[in-house]
């Protein structure tokens, strides 16, 4: 091993068990603190729960024992929940005096509810509308789009019930922009449902198929019947569909575009898991671009964070002709929570100019 592997490995790890501390110990060392119970989780029981949760955050990772990853993962969610909670009346404590056991209570009382509030929330799949016109299409279609579905995170059910969703908005052509799968533990049974989608579908690399493995992704789902497009367009009527891999560089639709032939005659659509490139990808005349990734943060107040990394976490944005669209995903990836963002199955109407969709 290189010596920048091992120092990025060791950073990656610094970064997991800092994490680790803030979300799982924190919230109850001071909740217990506040409450009165200090005698509870004196210092040496934190650091072995911390020591606990990294060893079961490794053994998750390495894919080892998967019976920890969906306790510990959905655990981050309501600890992140009640770490904001805690962090909040942190700086509320320093300038007023507070109560702190009433504190404790009320901070437990709310964490719960919005804990469960969010659980509740990511059960559930709104469809959103979008209508485009554009004199380059000589009929009406129907485009659906979903994205970061994340099955391993969500089980084979979810996955079937959004196959039954998108099958009732009648679509022309299904488009994934990426992150359908999060591990390489899903096989075929759980993704057997993609085989009942009542359209064609265009499927785009995200970066957590990268992560599970293409050699192991991209063959199982061909075998699924989906049309895999890996820097490369297809034509279909009268649209181009563009697909280019995910990857880490800000600039790879600017570098990869250029490579890719463009028919300026066709409504071009181009999929990229990133929210990055629109303006790249309007310069080649591209008129919607469609992503996902951001969750739209999934789980408030990280969308603020995730707004730093993304300026554009999601919705319809345009700028002269060119459209970009970015799905706050269908599914959750790790916690099964959404807290001020929700899942959904984007519905998107292209109009031919001056005509109805009857």
């Amino acid at each position: 091993m290189s010596v920048r592997n091992y120092k990025r490995i060791v950073i990656f790890w610094l970064f997991v068990l800092a994490s680790a501390y803030l979300v799982y110990v924190y919230p109850i060392v001071r909740i217990t603190e506040w409450y009165g119970w200090r005698e509870a989780i004196e210092w040496y029981g934190a650091f072995i729960l911390w020591a606990a949760v990294g060893v079961g955050l490794w053994l998750s990772f390495t894919g080892r024992v998967t019976f920890f990853k969906h306790i510990l993962l959905n655990w981050l969610g309501v600890g992140f929940i009640f770490f904001s909670l805690c962090a909040i009346y942190e700086i509320i404590r320093v300038f007023f005096q507070v109560d702190d056991h009433k504190a404790a209570i009320w901070i437990v009382s709310l964490g719960s509810i919005m804990s469960v509030f969010a659980f509740v929330t990511a059960q559930k799949v709104a469809h959103k509308h979008v209508e485009i016109k554009s004199p380059k299409l000589g009929k009406n279609y129907r485009i659906v789009q979903i994205s970061d579905v994340h099955v391993g995170s969500r089980r084979a059910d979810f996955l079937k019930q959004i196959v039954s969703r998108v099958n009732t908005l009648n679509p022309d052509y299904v488009l994934i922009t990426g992150d359908l799968v999060d591990t390489s533990k899903v096989g075929h049974d759980e993704l057997s449902a993609l085989r009942d989608i009542a359209a064609t579908v265009y499927f785009i690399v995200g970066n957590h198929e990268r992560y599970a493995g293409l050699h192991y992704v991209l063959p199982m789902l061909e075998e699924l019947g989906l049309s895999i497009l890996r820097n490369d367009s297809a034509i279909a009527e009268d649209i181009q569909f563009i697909g280019i891999d995910d990857a880490e560089d800000p600039e790879h639709v600017a570098k990869t575009l250029p490579s890719i032939e463009m028919r300026h005659s066709k409504f071009k659509i181009l999929l990229y898991h990133r929210p990055l490139g629109w303006s790249s990808a309007s310069d080649q005349g591209i008129e919607l671009m469609l992503s996902g990734h951001t969750h739209n943060g999934q789980i408030f107040p990280f969308n603020w964070l995730v707004k730093q990394q993304f300026r554009l976490i999601k919705g319809l944005y345009r700028e002269g002709n060119s459209h970009l669209y970015v799905s706050p995903g269908t599914g959750t990836w790790g916690p099964v929570m959404r807290l001020g963002s929700r899942n959904e199955i984007t519905c998107i109407d292209l109009v031919a100019e001056a005509s109805d969709r009857t």
